[in-house]
């Protein structure tokens, strides 16, 4: 039972970590463009809507997945998070063209997962 918990605790840790990485390379784009909001207040916001998006995601994902549904899984993963990301820019108000926010925040946290995925696997 011990080993239950620690392995939850442990993802829950991992998910957590992911997406502070995330909230990392995703901020400076958000930050460009000038929020109403506090920076604290729109780190934080968008910390914890990377969070509950992972957390909901992973919590779908089946373990038996075939390639063509795991490449699925992944890029409705990937538009999840940049619509989240996107929601909290939304909410505190921007400057600037919102198609071409989204499609960088696409591609940054595409790179970022990539990497992150890559680095996980051989560690």
């Amino acid at each position: 039972m011990n080993g239950t918990f620690d392995t939850a605790r442990d993802r829950t840790i991992r998910l957590e970590k992911f997406a502070a990485e995330l909230t990392s390379v995703v901020y400076p784009l958000l930050l460009q463009r000038r929020p109403k909001d506090s920076w604290l207040e729109l780190e934080l916001d968008l910390w914890k809507s990377l969070t509950r998006t992972l957390q909901r995601w992973c919590g779908q994902r089946s373990a038996a997945l075939s390639a063509d549904e795991e490449e699925a899984w992944r890029e409705g993963l990937l538009a999840d998070l940049t619509e989240a990301a996107l929601h909290v820019v939304l909410q505190t108000g921007t400057a600037g063209s919102l198609l071409d926010l989204q499609l960088a925040l696409y591609r940054t946290v595409r790179l970022a997962t990539r990497r992150y995925a890559i680095r996980v696997r051989y560690s």
